[in-house]
């Protein structure tokens, strides 16, 4: 082995800090303004997938194969859950407890971000029906398709600007992505396949 990262090595931390995709879903509101810290993302493709149960390692399959048909920077859980109730089937059906999936991605030790996002935001992101109604003081407001691909875009922008920062801030400070960065560099990007 070189002293230097190879290739893989320098492809893999270019994984880490601009990957393929960010798989979003939403936490509760807490707060009482319009914005608050209520979704959160992690990148599929550079998550250790050996670290995740068996429930979490299938929901990241199952983005991944959404992403490969669909494509996109941001996938919500909520598509993914949208797209199974489309086809008459739930996360039970697969056999997925898909709360202790999200609450496993949210405790790993694996690169993720905290997103602020506005009531609305939350509101697209945590809707996994084909109809959204929102009320507020004004009445009651179809929430659209469009308004859900602005959301998602959005929060795509704002991960792709943000994300670099964030993994180099963590380089620098020791954190868990120089482990993911050594990790890559010996062993190729994880999680793939």
């Amino acid at each position: 082995m070189s002293d230097g990262p190879g290739l893989a090595g320098a492809e893999s931390f270019e994984q880490l800090l601009s990957p393929e995709y960010w798989l979003i879903f939403g936490l509760e509101w807490r707060g009482d303004g319009d914005m608050a810290e209520a979704a959160y993302a992690v990148a599929p493709s550079v998550v250790p997938r050996h670290l995740l149960g068996g429930d979490a390692r299938q929901v990241l399959e199952c983005a991944d194969l959404y992403v490969g048909k669909r494509g996109g920077r941001a996938v919500f859980f909520t598509d993914l859950t949208r797209s199974f109730g489309g086809a008459g089937r739930s996360w039970a059906d697969l056999g997925v407890d898909w709360k202790a999936a999200l609450a496993d991605l949210q405790s790993g030790p694996f690169l993720a971000m905290y997103l602020t996002i506005s009531q609305r935001a939350h509101a697209h992101v945590c809707n996994a029906a084909t109809r959204l109604v929102i009320y507020g003081p004004h009445g009651a407001e179809e929430g659209t398709e469009q308004q859900r691909d602005l959301v998602r875009q959005a929060l795509a922008r704002q991960l792709a600007a943000d994300w670099p920062g964030y993994v180099w801030g963590l380089v620098e400070a020791g954190g868990n992505a120089a482990g993911l960065m050594g990790e890559c560099v010996r062993r190729g990007r994880p999680g793939a396949r």
